[in-house]
């Protein structure tokens, strides 16, 4: 079965990217190597702790027999879940909600799964190459810190997670993948330091429901 997503993570000095194909999201730093650790926001026992979380996670789906777990991308930051990708059915969501809600350590969930069959292999080709596109504009942003953000893409639509050190940054991340060519809507979960992750980001928290997320940051015709 073909994923329909392609997600990767930068790492700042060596701008590693990691591109999946059946294979879940890597979490940034973890992934990247105790010598990245250090240069995230996130505290390096944090880090321990949220992959410990994507790890239980993951473990609690493949004990359950769920057969679309290639098809589900996982991010986790200060224990709060965000779910990327497809599930066949609403019933299918629903069973996976409920058992993320259930893994010891999740504080909160946010869905974003799509309730369909594996996208084509062209949409495939298209998300990597909208992931091939941004690699460079963020590590060429000025004042962006892109091992500090988790990205994934699905269907044309950019969601992007962690934390940043002011409102602008955020705002300049934001505009670079509002921008890039190919993006049809991007979803916002990005912290500022310091402010009310509620206040931010209540918005965005789809956890009762299955249904694709309105497109209310589109871009014009291409």
């Amino acid at each position: 079965m073909l994923t329909p997503r392609t997600t990767f993570a930068l790492a700042a000095l060596l701008a590693a990217t990691s591109l999946a194909g059946c294979a879940a999201p890597v979490v940034l730093g973890a992934a990247a190597g105790a010598g990245y650790i250090g240069l995230q926001n996130r505290p390096a026992k944090q880090v321990a702790a949220d992959t410990e979380v994507k790890v239980r996670v993951k473990d609690n789906l493949t004990q359950a027999n769920f057969g679309y777990l290639t098809d589900i991308g996982i991010d986790v930051f200060y224990g709060d879940v965000l779910l990327t990708g497809v599930v066949p059915s609403n019933k299918e969501g629903e069973r996976v909600l409920d058992l993320v809600r259930r893994t010891p350590g999740v504080k909160k969930v946010y869905n974003e799964l799509f309730v369909g069959s594996a996208y084509p292999t062209g949409q495939k080709a298209k998300d990597a190459w909208i992931s091939a596109q941004l690699q460079p504009r963020l590590l060429g942003a000025k004042d962006a810190y892109p091992l500090n953000y988790l990205i994934t893409v699905v269907n044309n639509h950019v969601y992007i997670m962690g934390d940043t050190g002011t409102q602008g940054e955020k705002d300049h991340v934001i505009h670079i993948l509002r921008t890039t060519r190919g993006v049809q809507q991007v979803h916002d979960y990005l912290v500022v330091n310091g402010a009310d992750a509620n206040d931010v980001r209540t918005n965005a928290v789809r956890s009762e429901s299955l249904q694709p997320t309105v497109q209310s940051e589109t871009l014009p015709p291409l």
